[in-house]
């Protein structure tokens, strides 16, 4: 259980009127898995920074991850890191848990009731699964994280040939979409944990995915897609940078994501994401 490891951790103070609003990835863009002194260096300055502006009542923060909030947790213990988010939107956006001070380690209930209200379950998920190996051979490899969330189950896709792939890649999102359900398609990214020459397949509800967590939480803060940011290293974070009006992918970011995403931070990690928020004067 997380909760001895969050309760050593600083919290923020609960800000209701913010002018800012800032979301990040989590894996390869705000924690790097490989941490060497200049990088914990930087990873720390930027915590400071993020403190200061929210003690200051200027913006709130919050990470938006595929990961699970324990997974999160562990690698903040990994990684040294101090400083709480307002916010982790975790299991790719389907999960909200606040870190504020005023409502600390509270999932968002309005958010819950519109997963609730979706199509969304295990068994719809296992008959997709069924059906794209029974009848149209395309075999999905469980994800070892599988069963650790009610609103995402994800697998591998192993890559064949580029034209085969496309053809089974639009099966799966076909027969989501037949079901009800969203499917979110990426290539792996090996920097996190991943096998290389894969996709990760992740079955979610729709109406969700990280840049509906965007679009949820500029309303529940009422500020404007111009006073939002967000940084990202990958392809699943492009929908996230794209409903901002300042979305960046960190300096490291996979070289598909580069190829569809102009705007890059002024640096690696933290150094870039540092660098990029003093360059645009939040204030």
């Amino acid at each position: 259980m997380y909760l001895s490891k969050i309760s050593k951790l600083k919290r923020v103070n609960e800000v209701r009127n913010p002018r800012n609003i800032v979301f990040f990835d989590f894996d390869e863009t705000y924690f790097p898995h490989e941490i060497d002194s200049y990088r914990y260096e930087k990873l720390s300055e930027l915590e400071d920074y993020l403190l200061h502006k929210a003690e200051e009542k200027q913006l709130v923060f919050g990470w938006v991850t595929g990961s699970s909030i324990e997974s999160v947790i562990n690698k903040m213990e990994k990684g040294g890191l101090t400083l709480l988010p307002h916010f982790i939107a975790s299991n790719l956006g389907t999960e909200i848990t606040y870190f504020d001070d005023n409502c600390f380690n509270k999932a968002d209930s309005n958010w819950i009731k519109i997963l609730n209200d979706t199509e969304f379950s295990s068994s719809v998920v296992e008959s997709i699964v069924n059906v794209l190996d029974k009848e149209h051979g395309i075999v999905l490899e469980g994800q070892t994280n599988l069963g650790g969330s009610k609103y995402k189950k994800n697998f591998y896709y192993r890559e064949g040939s580029p034209s085969i792939d496309e053809l089974n890649l639009e099966t799966i999102r076909r027969l989501a979409n037949n079901k009800g359900i969203s499917v979110n398609i990426n290539k792996c990214n090996p920097l996190a944990g991943d096998p290389e020459d894969s996709y990760d397949i992740d079955f979610l509800p729709l109406g969700t995915g990280k840049d509906k967590i965007v679009e949820f939480m500029l309303n529940k803060y009422q500020v404007s897609k111009n006073n939002a940011y967000a940084f990202g290293d990958s392809g699943n974070d492009l929908l996230m940078l794209n409903s901002v009006e300042n979305g960046f992918l960190v300096e490291n970011a996979t070289a598909e994501a580069k190829s569809k995403h102009s705007k890059i931070s002024l640096g690696s990690y933290a150094e870039g994401i540092l660098n990029t928020l003093h360059s645009l004067n939040l204030n």
